[in-house]
């Protein structure tokens, strides 16, 4: 019976992972065809020149992103400092295992020398 619910359990992780690259797949395209539609209308109402740059898929996914941010605090200035300080905890703790994962290039300049 575990090894049915382990296989269970693979092959669940595994159709979550592909749902999750379709999506992410359709969400990039959808960026970049939004992208592409605003820039035509603002073209065709000839307002394009009025910005300093056409609009962009990392200007859009900014404003998914912001958008998603305000939805997790839901105004609360308190839980979104509290959610900020996470971020940057989980970064800070990435960032130190992958600088202590990273080989010192002094020894090895040294090695070679």
């Amino acid at each position: 019976m575990t090894q049915q619910n382990e296989q269970q359990k693979t092959r669940m992780l595994s159709l979550l992972r592909d749902g999750e690259r379709r999506m992410l797949t359709q969400l990039s395209g959808l960026l970049r065809s939004c992208a592409d539609e605003i820039n035509a209308e603002l073209g065709k109402e000839e307002l394009l020149e009025t910005l300093e740059q056409p609009i962009t898929v990392e200007y859009l996914s900014g404003v998914v992103q912001h958008h998603l941010f305000e939805r997790l605090h839901k105004g609360d200035m308190v839980a979104a400092q509290r959610l900020l300080s996470q971020y940057q905890q989980e970064i800070a703790a990435v960032s130190g295992k992958e600088a202590s994962a990273q080989p010192e290039e002094a020894p090895l300049a040294t090695a070679q020398a």
